[in-house]
């Protein structure tokens, strides 16, 4: 009843079939409008992280600023690194370990100029890890220390930081100072930051710790995790619990340009990639 109710407009015939022609020419416009309305919109979402990435690759690939031949290359750099190195295996302050495997073409991810060089982790960086929790370990003082909840993108969380015990000796080892760049080895595999407190903090086992040797702006190297996190190229092994073991870090190719370059990059990324941020608060 209320079907047979309900009041339409009725147009001529002629009109109708006119109207009814007009709309099945348009409807498929709309329709690819309406297509193209929502691949543009994900794009504006994924914009800002996409074209960080990108920078960041530029960057970590050798095209983000130019090179200059007044700078030296990576080589005579690399040089110098592992003359600081023997001096403080000398010394006793790192350890001597087995040399790292030599660098082949298949291990290369991607193309970088020719004044750089490509190293392992190992080669440019002192590494140490944390100390494992044990209850029963009593023995020392009880200091707070970080985790891998503690550790995000190039920032902390410090708020209610639990204490563990530490020796003298533990002290130096499992500590990070001002300057560090810290890995996690579970969790969110090869998550990364850059303690840059004026004090010193202790971390647990599940933390590596890469103490840049000089000649390193370890700044652009926590570029590099970023990027290569992004990439899928830091990956966990294990069965159940995956991990980035030391050796496996340690052993992690990565790109080396002159150090006075190193600074230009991330001088340059340090300006471009706030206004990434300023676009994802304008979505």
């Amino acid at each position: 009843k209320r079907l047979k109710s309900m009041i339409v407009p009725l147009p001529p015939l002629k009109e109708q079939k006119r109207i009814v022609e007009k709309i099945e020419e348009i409807l498929p416009y709309i329709d690819a409008y309406a297509e193209a309305w929502s691949k543009l919109e994900k794009i504006n979402n994924s914009f800002p992280e996409d074209i960080q990435k990108s920078l960041i690759q530029y960057a970590i690939e050798g095209k983000l600023v130019e090179q200059r031949e007044e700078e030296g290359t990576a080589e005579e750099l690399f040089k110098q690194i592992q003359l600081e190195r023997k001096e403080l295996i000398k010394q006793g302050k790192i350890k001597k370990e087995k040399p790292l495997p030599k660098i082949t073409e298949e291990d290369i991810p991607f193309e970088i100029p020719n004044s750089w060089k490509w190293v392992r982790i190992g080669e440019i960086f002192s590494h140490s890890a944390g100390k494992p929790l044990n209850s029963s370990d009593k023995e020392g003082k009880q200091h707070p220390y970080i985790t891998t909840s503690n550790v995000y993108w190039n920032e902390f969380a410090l708020d209610d930081l639990k204490t563990m015990y530490y020796t003298d000796n533990e002290i130096e080892k499992c500590s990070a100072k001002k300057g560090d760049l810290l890995v996690l080895e579970g969790g969110d595999i090869g998550r990364a930051a850059i303690w840059n407190y004026d004090y010193d903090i202790r971390i647990q086992n599940h933390i590596h710790r890469l103490r840049p040797l000089t000649g390193v702006d370890v700044n652009l190297f926590y570029y590099i995790f970023f990027l290569y996190k992004t990439l899928n190229l830091i990956e966990g092994r294990g069965i159940g619990l995956q991990g980035l073991s030391a050796k496996r870090l340690k052993s992690m190719i990565v790109p080396l340009p002159p150090l006075k370059e190193q600074k230009r990059i991330v001088k340059k990324l340090e300006e471009l990639l706030p206004l990434c941020d300023q676009l994802k608060l304008q979505k």
